[in-house]
């Protein structure tokens, strides 16, 4: 493999193993990555046609971001491009007068806060380096079933079997393939709340004065004040340093036309009415009313309890993002964890080699199930504080901001865990004793006491 600017690595041994990927998201496309590092050969597929993907801003904290940043050893260069990024200086938390109550200063290379990202923009650069890397990606293509015996796995597309020596499902909130892997069909459960988003053209609100001042940091750095009120939050700001302007609003309670399915079309009045009777109603209306046509777009939050297993009965197919473990937002850990998802199961089959691959699945889980699970958990108790915004409260436990630093979380390396722990959890596996994790709180509580 040639060394460039954007996979830079020096060309490794194939370790004998293929692995096929089912579904190119984040978890499906830095699985193919992290594997083909590794020495793995990867055959991806993905029903859509391309990487577009609806959603506004994604963020990468610490725990995620030290992965991607090995693929260019001290730079992240290749990723911080100017386009796909929020230049975000502060974050602001606001009352529905839009009083700031809550004020910290936003260092990216923090790793408790992260950087930010536009969401297609972002899979736009993990598609490019997969492509700059050779990895075979194939798109528009429907995976219709799994198989496993004891020597491989595969799957079938229309009356075609591709095979392999292991089967990544990486396919999403509404996995197909999660039933035939773990043979557990989760119900999701409504939260009583919906989610409404939009990602569109700064030059909407650029000659809107009531606008001008979500756009006054342009374009040298980008906003994203929240505005807490009961029962509803809006979060709103620009990216690409005031190119693009997103918002997002959580309304508890059931919408009429909220949709379960991820990301359906919607109006915006239902989020119009909600702030309708703020003080700060004006200077958010100014926004959101300019949405256009068809960019916004809601769903039905729902909540999903963890699932018993992720490995298949023989030990080839494996799930993993959220195919896996979906969140709620609140802990801001989807697309972190399944980036550590992608990274610790590459180095599983790394260290387990092509003669033990079911080993090296049943080993990735051992590692990441309890810690997953955990920040899963967590997602969901975080949801009143965010819905609360009980300000005047003396406990910080009300406060909106809560939930945001858990250090357990954002400070995990899980390849160095990885590396520490693989021999430990292997030997329990193949002598019938219990694991205990240890990349969890003590107590095994998401929020540390």
């Amino acid at each position: 493999m040639t060394r460039n600017n954007t996979i830079p690595q020096d060309p490794v041994p194939f370790s004998g193993i293929t692995v096929l990927i089912v579904g190119l998201g984040i978890a499906g496309l830095t699985a193919a990555l992290e594997c083909s590092r590794r020495g793995h050969k990867v055959i991806g597929f993905e029903k859509k046609k391309d990487t577009n993907q609806l959603g506004d801003v994604i963020g990468l904290s610490g725990n995620s971001m030290q992965i991607l940043s090995q693929w260019d050893p001290g730079s992240l260069a290749w990723l911080l491009d100017e386009d796909i990024i929020c230049a975000v200086e502060a974050l602001e938390l606001h009352d529905t007068a839009g009083t700031i109550r809550a004020a910290m200063p936003y260092h990216p290379e923090s790793p408790a806060q992260g950087y930010l990202f536009r969401r297609t923009g972002l899979l736009k650069k993990l598609h490019q380096l997969a492509i700059r890397a050779g990895i075979d990606l194939r798109f528009g293509v429907n995976v219709m079933r799994y198989w496993e015996d004891a020597d491989k796995a595969g799957v079938y597309i229309g009356e075609d079997t591709v095979v392999g020596d292991c089967v990544i499902a990486a396919d999403g909130f509404y996995s197909a393939g999660r039933t035939a892997i773990t043979r557990e069909n989760p119900v999701h459960q409504p939260i009583g709340a919906v989610m409404y988003r939009a990602i569109f053209d700064a030059q909407e609100i650029a000659h809107v004065p009531e606008a001008e001042w979500l756009l006054k940091e342009a374009p040298t750095a980008d906003l994203l004040p929240s505005f807490y009120g009961k029962d509803v939050m809006v979060m709103m700001g620009t990216a690409a340093k005031g190119r693009y302007v997103h918002w997002a609003c959580t309304i508890r309670g059931e919408a009429q036309q909220a949709s379960e399915a991820w990301m359906q079309p919607a109006s915006v009045e239902p989020v119009l009415d909600c702030v309708r009777n703020w003080p700060a109603a004006s200077k958010l209306n100014a926004v959101l009313s300019r949405t256009p046509p068809g960019a916004c777009f809601n769903h039905t939050m729902l909540a999903t309890a963890p699932l018993r297993t992720w490995v298949s009965e023989k030990g080839r197919l494996v799930v993993i993002g959220d195919a896996a473990h979906p969140f709620l937002p609140y802990a801001g850990q989807g697309a972190n964890q399944a980036i550590e998802d992608a990274a610790s199961v590459a180095i599983c089959l790394e260290r387990a080699g092509k003669g033990d691959v079911p080993l090296a699945l049943r080993v990735f889980e051992k590692l990441r199930h309890k810690r997953v699970s955990l920040i899963q958990e967590g997602s969901a108790e975080a949801k009143d504080s965010f819905l609360q915004a009980n300000w005047d409260s003396d406990d910080e436990a009300d406060s909106p901001s809560a939930y945001m630093h858990q250090s357990w979380v954002y400070n995990h390396d899980c390849v160095q865990h990885v590396v520490e722990e693989f021999q430990t959890a292997a030997d329990a596996i193949r002598h019938g004793r219990e694991y205990i994790p240890t990349n969890v709180p003590v107590d095994g509580k998401y929020r540390q006491q």
